[in-house]
């Protein structure tokens, strides 16, 4: 099964980065940025050294200018931020030969050898088409490329900068292909132009009657049990359909020396409203995303979260969802 790729693509200034990098951190609370730019002058090192610095922390920043498939695995499990094919493409130009490396003040030139061009441009495209295919192999990765339509703008002057043009407007259509969805950028505003796939998976007969009754009633069985609290805490889950999300809270059981309700570091919990702050709260869209945030994310799951949590949460988070998004009323069982 091949990666999830993502393009967005659009003019100069057209908002495509400033999306891009939103969609990978609305999907990874650590997300990679792939710059795929040589830093060739002092201006263009400080440009670099800003963006860092307005992505924090959260980020993992790879520099990578021709062969990003090589950190592979680094990519697993990842969103990761490729920013921006243009660059990536004029990297492979430079390296063909199509264009030199530009000399301190002096900006980068076309080659002259104009026989030679049309190979050495023919002979980029189809290296860094091949390393793009590559990445996209990666199955447990999720790849959002960001690219300019260059073509859309004047008529390139020389026959470099026509060659590289044309070779733009190729791998631009070569990753769309490829592509699960690609946005287009005018003005800051996003317009989807391919679709993500519908479900392929054939949906499940639907139940009949009696099955419906039979559900109904062992529903009713099961919520009706006693449930033996865990000595550590519980989670509490609620909709708030004003942000169009699934809370979770935890609340912990652990008292400490005093008999004050604690964390793990026997610190006694602070209080806002009628009783304890919980100890951790979840924000997600979908059960999926709750479930990661809280079994997979959260730093203290290992010492708190049991298998019984686990079925706990994933249940009543499916039941959630179905009512945050059908407008539904829910209550925790």
């Amino acid at each position: 099964m091949p990666a999830t790729v993502y393009l967005v693509t659009g003019g100069a200034r057209s908002g495509k980065s400033s999306y891009a990098q939103s969609l990978c951190e609305s999907l990874d609370a650590a997300p990679v940025y792939l710059a795929t730019s040589k830093a060739w002058d002092d201006d263009f090192q400080r440009r670099v050294k800003r963006h860092q610095d307005e992505r924090g922390d959260r980020w993992t920043t790879i520099e990578e200018p021709l062969r990003p498939s090589q950190h592979s695995d680094v990519f697993k499990g990842r969103a990761v931020l490729v920013d921006c094919l243009t660059l990536w493409l004029t990297n492979y130009f430079t390296e063909s030969g199509v264009f030199s490396e530009p000399d301190g003040d002096n900006d980068a030139k076309a080659s002259g050898d104009e026989a030679r061009m049309e190979d050495a441009a023919t002979e980029a495209l189809a290296r860094i088409k091949a390393e793009f295919d590559k990445m996209a192999q990666q199955w447990d990765a999720t790849f959002v490329f960001v690219s300019n339509e260059i073509g859309s703008g004047l008529h390139a002057e020389t026959p470099a900068s026509r060659k590289f043009v044309d070779a733009q407007g190729w791998l631009n259509q070569h990753v769309a292909s490829k592509a699960d969805m690609v946005v287009h950028m005018v003005a800051g505003v996003p317009s989807v132009i391919k679709q993500l796939p519908t479900e392929r998976r054939n949906p499940l007969k639907p139940p009949s009657s009696e099955e419906r009754n039979k559900r109904a009633i062992l529903d009713q069985f099961l919520s009706a049990r006693s449930l033996a609290m865990d000595d550590k805490g519980y989670f509490l889950m609620k909709l708030d359909h004003d942000k169009s999300v699934i809370r979770a809270t935890y609340h912990s059981c652990m008292k400490n020396d005093k008999g004050e309700l604690c964390d793990l570091d026997g610190n006694k919990l602070s209080c806002s409203g009628k009783g304890p702050d919980p100890m951790e709260t979840f924000e997600a869209r979908t059960a999926k995303e709750l479930t990661v945030m809280i079994f997979e994310r959260w730093d203290k799951a290992k010492e708190l979260v049991t298998v019984g949590h686990a079925a706990y949460v994933g249940r009543e988070a499916q039941r959630a969802e179905r009512c945050l998004f059908g407008g539904g009323f829910y209550q925790q069982d």
